[in-house]
C-alpha cells in the first residue's frame, strides 16, 4: 500500500519547482566545459562520410542478431521482480479454488438445464 503525502501550500510547491529548475541550469553549465573549435583540418576530416557497414554473409548477420537478442532478453529478465515462493503458492491455491467453484456452478446450471429440457419434451 502506499502511504498517504501531506498536502503542502501551493506557494511550497511553486517554489521547489523553481529551485529545481535553476538547479538543473547550474548543473548543465558545471557539468559540461566549454570547447576550443576545432582546427579546420579536423573538421574537414570529420565531414568525409564512412561507408556503411558491410555485410559479408547473410547467416552471420541472423546469428548476430539473434545472439543480440538473447543479450537483450537476458537484460530484460534482470529487471522483473520474481514473486516468492509463497506469493506463488498462495496465489495459484486461490486460482484452484476458483476454478473449482465455476466448475460446481456451471455443473449445477447445466444439470438444472437438462432437467428442464426434459420436462419439457415429455
Amino acid at each position: 500500500m502506499s502511504r498517504l503525502q501531506k498536502k503542502k501550500p501551493a506557494g511550497e510547491k511553486k517554489k521547489k519547482k523553481a529551485d529545481s529548475e535553476n538547479s538543473m541550469t547550474a548543473v548543465e553549465t558545471t557539468s559540461s566545459p566549454k570547447q576550443a573549435p576545432a582546427p579546420a583540418s579536423q573538421k574537414v576530416k570529420s565531414e568525409k562520410k564512412s561507408p556503411g557497414p558491410v555485410v559479408k554473409d547473410a547467416r552471420t548477420n541472423y546469428f548476430h542478431d539473434a545472439l543480440e537478442f538473447l543479450r537483450e532478453v537476458k537484460v530484460e529478465l534482470k529487471k522483473v521482480t520474481w514473486p516468492t515462493r509463497k506469493q506463488t503458492t498462495g496465489t495459484t491455491i486461490v486460482v484452484i479454488i476458483f476454478v473449482f467453484v465455476v466448475a460446481v456452478f456451471l455443473g449445477l446450471f447445466d444439470y438444472s438445464l437438462s432437467k428442464l429440457v426434459q420436462v419439457v419434451l415429455t
